[in-house]
């Protein structure tokens, strides 16, 4: 028994012997053969975009005037196409005219295929070429657009009311998150970022849900999802700013310094007037201002003067070879032990430091109580007493030995009777330093022997004074991280 695959080889066979046109009765595609003898199939690609209807009834047996009316009344009706003819010939439908595009041009070839009795499709439309200034794409886009911002309006405001109410919620979480650390946490600065953080996360958690109400559920995936990426970049592009930031927390819980501490680090000297998110700012003695960085703050080794009240001090004073060292020692001691600003506990020490080219060089070191004493003031008096005590005592203090040259020789004079009588009669007496200088003894006054002077400011510490008169000047309203 002959099967439909032998028929279809036997009538492809006939195709190729006798040229022209035959249509498959199996597949009911055209078979065309051109001048030269060689023919194929016409093959049309399926339309996935526009869908056809799988079948046009014309009448069970159409003519091909019925064919071409019925197509024509079809192209009309869509208003894609300008100018269209069809003409039928045997059931080869052939088609003429401009579409306006190339979608609707296959398209008019796929529906005339589809068309009862038509056995083949000559589509001669041609697409109409766009101008060069053609501005239509652009306008329905924009009309598009419009119409689809029009209609996502209510989602955005109920997108805002939930993005509000998330705000007030977010307040309401840090004044709940900022008091919950009071309690526990005395840094106001992590007391600030415990709050912050708090109010982030609610924060965001209403941001979510106002794009998922709104219809943008892909868009809060993506911003939860790129909130970390957001940071890390952030963190890598404000890095000095992140680490000053982080420092300054770590100032805060530590505290190894107050406002009003004397510190110095990175050869910066001064005291503290605040700390910043951003940095340390200092007051040097001189009344300047240091903006020094908290990173570099927290780094560095830092020297705080104001640590403890009990600060030590020391002098050298240097007596003659020819005086005795004990009794220097006596002298100054009792100086030290009888002033009003020295500790006793510790105790002075006066001690022999080294042995210079014509003195004999004793350091004298004590402990005082910064808070109540100005360090520097009371150097000066104590220096100043003990250099009378040592005068009183008769007890020499020479300078340095030094070489003079005199190359026209030393003349000599000899002391005449009227010197003579000034000595006897109590006059002060001149004694010669080891250089051959003569050293005039001077009168102790009160003023020496006093324990402080207006000079010397009597002895009061003066840092809260170096301070005040700058109070009016600092301009920064940022809080102070530290008390």
């Amino acid at each position: 028994m002959t099967t439909p695959s032998a028929f279809r080889i036997l009538f492809t066979c006939l195709v190729f012997a006798g040229g022209g046109l035959a249509v498959d009765p199996f597949s009911g595609r055209l078979a065309a053969q051109d001048a030269s003898g060689d023919s194929a199939p016409v093959d049309v690609d399926e339309e996935k975009q526009i869908e056809t209807p799988d079948k046009v009834e014309v009448e069970p047996v159409a003519v091909d005037e019925d064919i071409s009316t019925r197509l024509q009344n079809i192209f009309g009706a869509t208003g894609w196409f300008e100018s269209t003819e069809v003409r039928t010939d045997e059931g080869v439908v052939f088609l003429s005219g401009v579409a306006d595009t190339e979608k609707h041009r296959e398209w008019a070839e796929r529906l005339a295929q589809k068309t009862s009795d038509v056995v083949a499709v000559v589509n001669q439309i041609k697409v109409r070429a766009r101008p060069v200034w053609d501005i239509h794409p652009a306008t329905v886009q924009l009309q598009q657009l419009g119409r689809d911002f029009v209609q996502v309006i209510p989602l955005l405001l109920v997108g805002s009311l939930v993005v509000f109410v998330a705000y007030l919620f977010s307040k309401l979480a840090a004044m709940l998150t900022h008091r919950v650390t009071a309690r526990r946490v005395d840094s106001q600065l992590l007391q600030q970022v415990t709050a912050s953080i708090a109010a982030v996360l609610v924060m965001l958690i209403g941001i979510y849900i106002a794009l998922k109400v709104s219809g943008l559920s892909r868009l809060a995936v993506t911003v939860l999802g790129g909130t970390g990426l957001v940071g890390l970049a952030l963190g890598f592009a404000f890095r000095d700013i992140a680490e000053n930031y982080l420092a300054s927390v770590l100032i805060s819980l530590n505290q190894p310094f107050r406002v009003g501490d004397l510190i110095e680090l990175e050869g910066q000297k001064g005291f503290v007037r605040r700390v910043t998110t951003r940095g340390t700012l200092l007051l040097t003695v001189d009344g300047n201002h240091i903006q020094i960085p908290n990173s570099t703050v927290y780094k560095a080794i830092l020297t705080n003067y104001s640590a403890s009240p009990r600060v030590r001090r020391e002098f050298v004073m240097g007596i003659g070879y020819d005086d005795s060292v004990t009794e220097a020692q006596e002298v100054v001691h009792e100086v030290l032990v009888n002033h009003e600003a020295v500790l006793k506990d510790p105790a002075p020490l006066v001690l022999v430091e080294s042995l210079g080219a014509s003195t004999v060089n004793l350091v004298t070191r004590f402990w005082l109580d910064a808070e109540r004493f100005d360090a520097a003031s009371v150097s000066s008096a104590l220096m100043r007493q003990a250099k009378t005590a040592l005068n009183d005592a008769e007890i020499s203090m020479p300078d340095e030995a030094r070489e003079v040259v005199f190359p026209n020789g030393v003349p000599v004079a000899m002391l005449d009777s009227d010197d003579t009588r000034m000595a006897k009669a109590g006059k002060p007496k001149s004694t010669t330093s080891s250089a051959g200088a003569k050293l005039r003894r001077v009168e102790t006054t009160g003023s020496d022997t006093a324990d402080s002077s207006d000079a010397e400011g009597n002895l009061v510490n003066k840092d809260d004074k170096v301070q005040e008169h700058v109070i009016d000047t600092e301009l920064d309203d940022e809080p102070n991280l530290i008390s």
